[in-house]
């Protein structure tokens, strides 16, 4: 039986993207038959798309169309989106999309947006990570405030039900170079130790920017649980 994880963010625009290839990079390079599932996403412009940049992490298996069968171009809330193209954002489809995938190992959700985010009319992600049965890896952008939104998330991510796995920290911007206190890197660095020692019973790990790898190394495939088939 398909295992998977939910990557979700504390907001949008935090990195899930990066963090998201860069697990798959990992599983593959672990030999793990493993699949990327996006189940919809807006502000899909022509050229490489996240769902083939997730494909591609991968390893290319099954059709790359069924990363992401619901994509919509206007860079605003999916159901927005959606409309504006005159259609909607098809429900079941967000839960039956991950059927195509379920012949590999493991399966790397991402979601879009933030955890409390709307998929559609009636999903939030946590809804959809919920009815999976998928636990939450949750990434956060290396930013001013990123121990208030990671702790605010993960309490309210238990609060309805849901696992959090483990958290990441995604550079998204070049580090600056400067050397006042409250340059980015020295932040994320405080923020980071501040965050290990707030949620002790987490692995939480750092993606550089643009870097292949998270660190250190989590073993995601023991994080991750079984799907629960729609």
């Amino acid at each position: 039986m398909a295992a998977g994880i939910y990557i979700a963010g504390t907001d949008t625009d935090v990195g899930k993207t990066a963090v998201a290839k860069a697990v798959l990079r990992q599983l593959v390079t672990a030999g793990t038959d493993c699949r990327a599932y996006k189940p919809v996403a807006s502000g899909v412009q022509p050229g490489q798309s996240d769902s083939e940049q997730l494909w591609q992490a991968a390893g290319c298996p099954g059709l790359q169309a069924d990363v992401c069968p619901q994509a919509f171009r206007a860079a605003i809330a999916p159901e927005q989106a959606a409309r504006a193209e005159d259609r909607l954002v098809d429900e079941q489809l967000l839960r039956q999309g991950i059927v195509p995938h379920l012949a590999g190992e493991l399966i790397v959700v991402e979601g879009a947006g933030g955890l409390f985010s709307p998929l559609g009319p009636a999903t939030l992600n946590a809804d959809l990570a919920r009815d999976l049965g998928l636990p939450v890896l949750l990434v956060d952008a290396a930013r001013l405030g990123l121990i208030g939104r990671t702790l605010a998330t993960v309490t309210a991510a238990r609060a309805v039900g849901l696992t959090v796995a483990a958290v990441v920290i995604s550079e998204t911007a070049v580090a600056a170079t400067t050397e006042p206190p409250d340059r980015p890197a020295t932040i994320a660095a405080a923020s980071l130790a501040d965050l290990r020692r707030r949620l002790p019973e987490l692995p939480i790990g750092w993606l550089g920017h643009q870097a292949d790898l998270i660190e250190p190394t989590i073993d995601w495939s023991s994080l991750a649980t079984p799907v629960r088939q729609p």
